[in-house]
């Protein structure tokens, strides 16, 4: 059978065994507590659940319980993968009753679910890019961290200027990096259907450089190995974490920061260069536009911007 954190917990077995509530709605709710399970495991590797001890806030260096934000990323999550609104009510409703009852008996000390909106839901707008100022601090930033093999800044680029998601990177192949035609394909690793990105020209110089480095040489020996590695090892979640924080720090960037985040700043900078939704989407490889808006954010004139801000961005 295969494994899920939430399933296989005893947070759902209670839940499960207790819940007052019709058989046909347990159901559904299970298969909600379900994906939120495979949700949790795709962002890397857990071995016991712990709502109480979720999430290691850098900042304050502890550990704390999972939160409102957490349940944003995962409807946000939802939202991408074509979720209607009626799933996604559904998906709140589902959280809602969960985490009611284990505050109510006692097996979580806090409910990040309390006053979590429904049924009028609608994301809160969080402008999660950086800004054009702190995209080009985290490129220099990337250089310094790694000034010889230049894997750090090649990462960076990637992210701010592909757009791709955290597992997508980690699997990447040098098969799919086609030099000649400036493109990626996205077969390893995607949510969706296999897709292609388009590469700019900086990138493409990066790349050059990157693959013909006696580092990358030595690491894939003649074979089609995974583009990026760390400390001799192919890339996992918690290892581009570690390697982005690395560059967060370099640049003097303390709030919390999501890998997605990267994938909304390059939706951004985008749209502030001139490019239209359609062209962000295919970008963003997002079947439907409704997902690509809620990318970008509007709250500011960027007509007037781009009036005075004439340079390209990166």
């Amino acid at each position: 059978m295969e494994r899920n954190i939430v399933l296989d917990s005893n947070y759902f077995k209670e839940w499960y065994k207790h819940i007052h509530i019709a058989q046909s709605t347990k159901d559904k709710y299970k298969y909600v507590l379900k994906r939120f399970g495979k949700y949790m495991m795709s962002l890397g590797p857990v071995r016991e659940l712990n709502f109480d001890k979720f999430k290691f806030g850098k900042l304050d260096s502890r550990y704390d319980p999972i939160n409102e934000e957490f349940i944003d990323d995962f409807v946000e999550f939802l939202l991408e993968d074509g979720a209607s609104h009626s799933t996604i009510y559904q998906s709140i409703e589902a959280l809602k009753c969960f985490f009611k009852f284990l505050k109510m008996v006692g097996l979580i000390k806090s409910n990040p679910m309390a006053y979590y909106p429904n049924p009028y839901y609608k994301l809160k707008k969080v402008d999660r890019a950086f800004s054009k100022k702190d995209a080009d601090k985290l490129l220099s930033a990337s250089k310094k961290v790694d000034p010889f093999f230049k894997q750090f800044y090649v990462l960076m680029l990637l992210f701010l200027t592909c757009g791709l998601r955290s597992q997508e990177v980690c699997m990447m192949k040098k098969s799919q990096v086609n030099l000649e035609f400036q493109t990626i394909e996205i077969t390893r690793g995607q949510k969706t259907s296999a897709g292609v990105v388009s590469v700019v020209d900086k990138l493409k110089e990066a790349f050059e450089q990157y693959f013909n480095h006696p580092e990358w040489l030595e690491w894939s020996k003649g074979q089609d190995k995974e583009v990026f590695f760390y400390k001799g090892k192919p890339l996992n979640r918690n290892r581009l974490v570690s390697m982005l924080q690395q560059v967060y720090d370099q640049a003097g960037i303390d709030r919390k920061v999501r890998v997605h985040d990267l994938r909304h700043t390059m939706a951004q900078l985008l749209l502030l260069n001139g490019a239209n939704e359609f062209s962000i989407q295919e970008q963003l490889r997002h079947e439907r536009i409704e997902t690509t808006m809620h990318y970008l954010n509007y709250n500011i004139n960027y007509r007037k911007y781009l009036e005075f801000n004439t340079d390209k961005i990166l």
